[in-house]
């Protein structure tokens, strides 16, 4: 279930939110949203990772352009549905506001009317990400699913049809209005299912019911539970309406789904800066309320690990400080930033200009030929146009070696948390 959905800036800049029920969650998380998906391992591809799991909730997004388009969703529910979901959204809020959002600050009341559009959208694909937590499902277009469903939702008018859906032949759910259990027994059916029309017993089915299965030529099985004691042609007759729009229904270039896999955990890059957003005492005490349902020994090493937060910290350091294994203290850390009491963020280091006072400097501090070669091959880079991580893709040296010659060079290195717009030197 969709609970709220925002368009934000990458700058941070929130153009439009929607809320089911009023509430502004995504409101506070869209700070710690940036802060964490910057800050991803860098085996892990930002473009791949769209799915953001915290607590009983978890964060799905589309980006395109400079915009994310974020979407609050139930645990359970199916990441790829809702991104097929926040892909539509996008396409049209971008269409339509496309002269707005050339403006750098664009006024958000002119985003208001898109609420109406999200609607319309969510009601396109209703019943859709529930079917999708659990079977493979097939996505029709929206007309063609909702005229699907509208003539199903006909034939079960009759008193003789109880509820009915259509499966594709390789197990794909295209529409269904049958219980969970019913479900699961007709998609057992479909690959033994190999005559035209079929009445098939089962023992999850109500007495005197019946699955009543019929071959839709080169595309699947429409399925329906059925009271006992009529005939095979008044059965056909009844649901025919459905049946026929099935015959004329394309499934070939329909988009398939599998049932969603568990989600990965987060990992958040090594070298990243952990900085508070709120005093310590009060993220001592945020952690213990919020990880009260954990372990002791969770507990403990999140507090370990909010202990060993200070002004220079990287995520690899508060890690080790925990004590935790890798998954528990990603997990912790992903917690505080929904929290917003704690960010992740990219350093940049600057570094002064090489003058006589700064050689001087080095051979002061006797700095290793090894060290000075890294100094020498990272110097250009570090005029805080670049993050230490995007210093060591273009130099070849390990982030770690970076990091470690420039924290002997003191304060002669200054480490900012937001790029400065520069020449590399």
């Amino acid at each position: 279930m969709v609970k709220e959905i925002i368009v934000l800036r990458e700058t941070g800049i929130l153009l439009f939110h929607y809320s089911v029920s009023g509430t502004r969650r995504l409101d506070e998380l869209a700070a710690a949203f940036l802060s964490a998906v910057g800050s991803f391992a860098q085996e892990v591809s930002q473009d791949r990772i769209t799915v953001m799991s915290f607590a009983k909730n978890k964060l799905v997004w589309e980006r395109k352009g400079d915009l994310y388009f974020i979407a609050l969703v139930s645990e359970e529910d199916s990441g790829e549905i809702h991104r097929v979901i926040l892909q539509d959204l996008a396409e049209q809020f971008v269409s339509t506001y496309y002269s707005d959002l050339r403006r750098e600050l664009p006024d958000s009341k002119r985003f208001r009317p898109f609420a109406d559009i999200v609607e319309v959208t969510l009601q396109k694909f209703d019943g859709i990400p529930g079917l999708a937590r659990r079977y493979k499902t097939v996505l029709l277009p929206a007309e063609e699913l909702n005229t699907l469903k509208r003539v199903l939702s006909e034939v079960e008018v009759n008193r003789d049809i109880l509820r009915g859906g259509m499966i594709t032949s390789d197990g794909h759910v295209a529409v269904s209005n049958l219980r969970a259990y019913e479900l699961e027994a007709a998609l057992d059916f479909v690959p033994t299912a190999i005559e035209k029309i079929s009445m098939k017993e089962h023992s999850s089915l109500e007495k005197g019911s019946s699955f009543l299965l019929i071959q839709i030529p080169k595309k699947g099985i429409a399925a329906f539970v059925v009271k006992l004691g009529m005939s095979e042609k008044t059965y056909l007759d009844l649901v025919n309406p459905f049946t026929s729009l099935l015959q004329l229904t394309s499934f070939e270039n329909a988009r398939k789904f599998e049932p969603d896999k568990v989600e990965g955990p987060i990992s958040f890059y090594d070298f990243d800066a952990v900085e508070t957003a709120v005093p310590i005492e009060d993220i001592r005490r945020e952690t213990k309320m919020s990880l009260s349902a954990f372990s002791e020994s969770i507990q403990s090493g999140a507090l370990r690990l909010v202990n060993s937060i200070h002004e220079t910290s990287i995520v690899i350091e508060v890690v080790d400080a925990s004590s935790l294994i890798r998954e528990q203290a990603d997990e912790v850390l992903a917690q505080l930033i929904a929290k917003g009491v704690v960010r992740i963020s990219k350093l940049f280091p600057v570094m002064e200009d090489r003058d006589e006072r700064f050689v001087a400097y080095l051979e002061v501090i006797g700095i290793k030929k090894r060290d000075f070669d890294i100094v020498d091959s990272i110097w250009k880079y570090c005029n805080g146009s670049l993050s230490l991580r995007e210093i060591s893709e273009r130099s070849d040296v390990p982030a770690q070696r970076i990091l470690e010659v420039l924290r002997a060079l003191g304060n002669h290195v200054k480490w900012l948390k937001e790029r400065v717009l520069s020449h590399v030197r």
